[in-house]
Formats: C-alpha cells, sequence, structure tokens
C-alpha cells in the first residue's frame, strides 16, 4: 500500500513542478514596440490559410492570416527581417477551426491557395522587409 502511494506523490510531484496543466504553454515573445500588418497574395489569388513568420538573427514571431488573406503580428523584431508564409501550417489550422464551427460535421476543407514549399523559410524565401519600432504595413506578393 505504501509503495503505490510514494509512485502517485512522485508523479504529483513531477507534474507540479513540470507545468503539467492541461494547458499549452504560452510563447512570449520579446517587447519591440512593433507590429506588422498587411495581405498575402499568391499571384492574384488571396492566402487565406497561412502561418506568417518574421524573423531576424536573434528573434521572430509569428501570426496566422484571416479568410481574406489580412495578417497583424505583434512584437515584431526590429531591422531588416525575413517573412516566411507556410500554407502546410495554415491548412491545418483553418481545417480546425473550419470542424469546430461545424462541431465536426463539416462537409469538406475550405478552399486553400498552395504557396510553394520555399516561401515557408523566412530565411530562404527572398522575402524581406524593414521593421522600426511602431506600426509597420508590408503585403506579401508571391509571384505565380
Amino acid at each position: 500500500m505504501f509503495q503505490p502511494l510514494c509512485c502517485l506523490a512522485t508523479l504529483a510531484g513531477v507534474c507540479l513542478l513540470s507545468g503539467c496543466s492541461g494547458r499549452p504553454a504560452e510563447i512570449s515573445y520579446p517587447e519591440s514596440g512593433a507590429t506588422l500588418t498587411g495581405t498575402v497574395s499568391y499571384g492574384k489569388d488571396r492566402v487565406g490559410a497561412a502561418l506568417v513568420v518574421v524573423q531576424n538573427g536573434s528573434s521572430s514571431a509569428q501570426a496566422f492570416v484571416d479568410e481574406d488573406g489580412r495578417f497583424k503580428l505583434t512584437n515584431v523584431p526590429l531591422g531588416e527581417v525575413g517573412i516566411g508564409i507556410n500554407t502546410r501550417a495554415g491548412k491545418g489550422q483553418a481545417i480546425g477551426k473550419l470542424m469546430a464551427q461545424t462541431q465536426g460535421k463539416a462537409k469538406g476543407p475550405p478552399r486553400i491557395v498552395d504557396v510553394p514549399d520555399k516561401y515557408a523559410d523566412p530565411v530562404k524565401s527572398g522575402i524581406k522587409t524593414t521593421i522600426e519600432k511602431g506600426e509597420n504595413e508590408f503585403d506579401v506578393v508571391i509571384p505565380k
């Protein structure tokens, strides 16, 4: 009887120390005082399901686009940044959102505009802009 109670107490202590709260861990980005808003297009088509990742050498920020291809990132790293557009991550988020809205009775996935995988990596995408403190705006237009 004593051994199972010790194991249970040890497990509870480990969970308490490691943060087993059942909630996802929050990502905390360094305060930069900069925001970035804009849209994502592939050719003439707005990209309605994508993860936008903005990164410089030491920091990053990310956000999903909305159905109209608009995004808003906060605490964006300052200076020259690379921008990645990850439609694979966006597809998963869009389908999960759709399933939650329809309580698992979705007829099919939302209309997705696929962007070539080479644009997912902010270091290799070739998409760059310069971020300053305050509000910044940049529309990402990926050529077809």
